[in-house]
């Protein structure tokens, strides 16, 4: 009996360990010269647009979650985060002035994303390529 529990032991530990592989490395996002600046005493609201100009981005920390979130479009999406007992997927809507730059990017199903890096946080949210309107990481 002891003989068989030890792998069935292993495989439980091994298949908890799966989701945790497919997680991004806590790296912090590089910063450039202009977002070093204090923040404004009036922070804005997230609905609101913010100093960049346009909507605020919706992100995710998974990016299997952004796109599920995202599948029936950016409506639904946006209306599935304003309900409070929807399962937000842990996405949230992000102000442009929170994105501190591009940590990373993909390309999946040939759309691509972008793992934008948020301020007071090391994980990094996905977000539409381009959404953020910042420059994306060296050597891509």
């Amino acid at each position: 009996m002891t003989g068989r529990l030890l792998p069935i032991a292993a495989l439980t530990l091994a298949l908890a360990a799966v989701p945790a592989l497919g997680q991004q490395a806590g790296r912090a996002p590089s910063r450039t010269a202009p977002d070093k600046v204090a923040p404004d005493k009036g922070s804005p609201d997230k609905g609101a647009p913010d100093r960049r100009g346009g909507p605020p981005v919706i992100g995710c920390p998974s990016l299997a979650n952004y796109r599920m979130l995202m599948r029936d479009g950016v409506q639904a999406a946006a209306a599935q985060l304003a309900d409070p007992k929807a399962d937000h997927l842990g996405c949230a809507t992000l102000s442009r002035t929170e994105i501190t730059g591009i940590a990373d990017h993909v390309l999946l199903g040939g759309q691509s994303y972008d793992c934008a890096g948020i301020r007071g946080t090391t994980a990094c949210h996905w977000i539409e390529a381009g959404a953020s309107g910042r420059p994306g990481p060296a050597g891509r």
